[in-house]
């Protein structure tokens, strides 16, 4: 059995690829992470986007982070990630409101508070 994959999010920020499933059918890599960050908080996606840009050499536009979850009181997260081939094939299957999640865009007529 190989060695699980290292990432590094941030400084205070480590994490491990327990799954790398690349799905030839749809065109994606399908990851599951576990993130380490005992006495800070849940990494943000685009923090989890851009660790995961750097370390597979891909457009950060390309990942869609599907998933992270925190149990109370643990500094361990498991993240779902999705790395695309094309931009088409990322519109076509996943859903349009983690595509624009994390981002600073508003809706129209939509107010900040």
């Amino acid at each position: 059995m190989s060695q699980a994959q290292q990432i590094k999010i941030s400084d205070k920020i480590q994490g491990v690829i327990e799954k790398d499933f690349d799905n030839k059918v749809i065109g994606r890599r399908e990851l599951t992470l576990k993130l380490y960050h005992i006495g800070t908080g849940t990494p943000s996606r685009n923090e989890i986007k851009k660790a995961i840009s750097e370390l597979l050499n891909t457009k950060e536009d390309l990942i869609v982070v599907r998933k992270v979850f925190t149990s109370y009181g643990a500094g361990i997260s498991n993240a779902r990630v999705h790395v695309y081939t094309n931009k088409e094939t990322l519109e076509k299957y996943e859903p349009k409101h983690l595509l624009t999640r994390g981002t600073s865009t508003k809706k129209e007529g939509e107010q900040g508070g």
